[in-house]
């Protein structure tokens, strides 16, 4: 028979390995077909191309530098930059390193928070639930693994973390359309 500690570590491991597997998952369909060969750094959910070049609007036609694709309008990039910082943040959580899992989710939470909430099927699921974790979070000890799984269990059910991975799913869906829903 398992301890309360060790069931309630268990589920936490478990509730933030579903949510990790599930981000990832989301992270790697960006419609390239993968090798099955591990990658050194998780893909975010939304790759934006390394030579797109945001105008700061004064320009002056001198500009050589590519514009941002027309159908895409710059807020929408806004979103996908957040989103994928959001994600990388997220792709760090490991229920074996417990300062990892919180700065992890802090981080996700500062990043999605950092912009306007859009009105975007999901964005608010996900806001919300990284908001829990880092409410729950707040005053736990990083290096102390049992708090930590205790904090995770008792805060968030299967339920909430499936639903944390529909709003995932929602929000990269939104935003791989080139935020046309």
């Amino acid at each position: 028979m398992l301890t309360i500690r060790r069931r309630s570590r268990r589920a936490a491991a478990t509730a933030a390995a579903t949510l990790a597997t599930v981000l990832a998952a989301g992270a790697c369909s960006g419609g390239e077909e993968s090798d099955g060969s591990a990658s050194a750094e998780p893909m975010p959910a939304i790759s934006i191309g390394s030579d797109l070049v945001m105008s700061n609007g004064d320009d002056d036609g001198d500009d050589e530098s590519p514009a941002p694709s027309p159908s895409v309008d710059e807020e929408c990039l806004e979103l996908q930059q957040v989103w994928a910082d959001t994600n990388r943040a997220l792709a760090g959580i490991d229920e074996q390193h417990p300062r990892a899992l919180v700065s992890g989710f802090r981080e996700a939470y500062r990043a999605i928070s950092s912009v306007e909430a859009p009105d975007v099927e999901g964005w608010p699921g996900m806001t919300s639930y990284l908001d829990s974790a880092v409410g729950a979070l707040a005053d736990v000890d990083t290096d102390d693994a049992d708090e930590v799984a205790s904090v995770m269990t008792l805060t968030f059910s299967e339920a909430d973390t499936a639903r944390a991975a529909v709003a995932h799913d929602q929000v990269t869906q939104y935003l791989d359309g080139g935020c046309r829903g």
